[in-house]
């Protein structure tokens, strides 16, 4: 069995995946004159797994992997499901305003036209979107997991938002320590956050923020400001995906952030010393297993 690998992938998901003793193919690709993409799948394939990361060139990523499952089919080759590191669009889940198309569902329909039901993700935003769809996904919540990896002690967890409760329960659960959330609020026609003040007992302790995703950074810098304004000691952000677009790391900088760890479920730019990458191909192999895969 293989490991078909796009490339949306980074380079070190992909040594860590043939260390394992993974048979990772990867297909010729190219840009023709006009724009459009081609792949070609090149060695054998019998089955498969796919992977891809859907950032940064979202929307290339998402034409090369509908590409690449219609190339296995033409080769009759079997797929047993698709993993996506980051799974971008996720985060336009519900219709905010009349008018709006559901992303999510735009761009994940075309897999079961392609004949893929099963999907891995490592922490998608919305994961009921997928499961309206049909679709049987396994996602992982690994913030447990990157707290642990990256030996720091923490005290306390809090969500920045009520959306991500669920993730901050099950990493300080997890951890045997206590946990909460923000509330946060967004204008949907200018986009501008708010928070409403609340108390948290962190005065003194060491508090992990957790979340799916840091784009822009203003709403992970807000909560930084607001837990320094109750006392906490040190704040550090434990977020999966770390896309960092724009300033986004000055003001996490401006925050006093003590560390953000992230996965390198997408490829990085070069980062500051305070932004710690934990390797995430062992959440891979794990859910690789889960769909079925076979290192044989």
């Amino acid at each position: 069995m293989s490991m078909l690998v796009l490339s949306g992938v980074p380079e070190s998901i992909i040594d860590g995946l043939k260390s394992a003793g993974v048979r990772v193919v990867m297909p010729y690709t190219k840009i023709f004159p006009d724009g459009e993409q081609y792949i070609r799948i090149e060695e054998e394939v019998d089955s498969c797994i796919v992977l891809q990361s859907m950032y940064p060139e979202q929307d290339r990523r998402f034409i090369e992997l509908y590409l690449a499952l219609e190339a296995l089919r033409g080769l009759n080759a079997k797929c047993i499901g698709v993993i996506v590191l980051y799974l971008a669009y996720a985060r336009q889940d519900k219709r905010f305003l009349r008018g709006e198309p559901i992303s999510i569902y735009a761009l994940m329909q075309p897999l079961k036209l392609l004949g893929i039901d099963r999907v891995g993700v490592i922490d998608v935003h919305s994961e009921s979107s997928l499961r309206n769809l049909g679709l049987e996904v396994l996602n992982v919540l690994p913030h447990k997991y990157m707290i642990e990896k990256s030996g720091i002690k923490v005290e306390f967890v809090l969500a920045p938002d009520k959306g991500a409760l669920a993730r901050a329960k099950a990493a300080a659960e997890g951890l045997g320590i206590p946990y909460d959330n923000l509330e946060k609020f967004r204008d949907r026609i200018t986009g501008e956050i708010t928070m409403k003040e609340k108390r948290l007992d962190v005065a003194g302790k060491t508090v992990a923020i957790v979340d799916d995703i840091v784009s822009t950074g203003g709403t992970l810098a807000k909560a930084i400001e607001n837990l320094y304004k109750l006392g906490a000691s040190k704040v550090y952000a434990v977020v999966s995906h770390a896309l960092l677009v724009g300033n986004a790391i000055e003001k996490l900088e401006r925050s006093g952030i003590e560390e953000l760890i992230t996965l390198n479920t997408v490829r990085h730019r070069e980062l500051p010393k305070w932004v710690r990458v934990v390797d995430c191909t062992e959440l891979v192999l794990d859910i690789a297993k889960e769909l079925g895969y076979r290192s044989v």
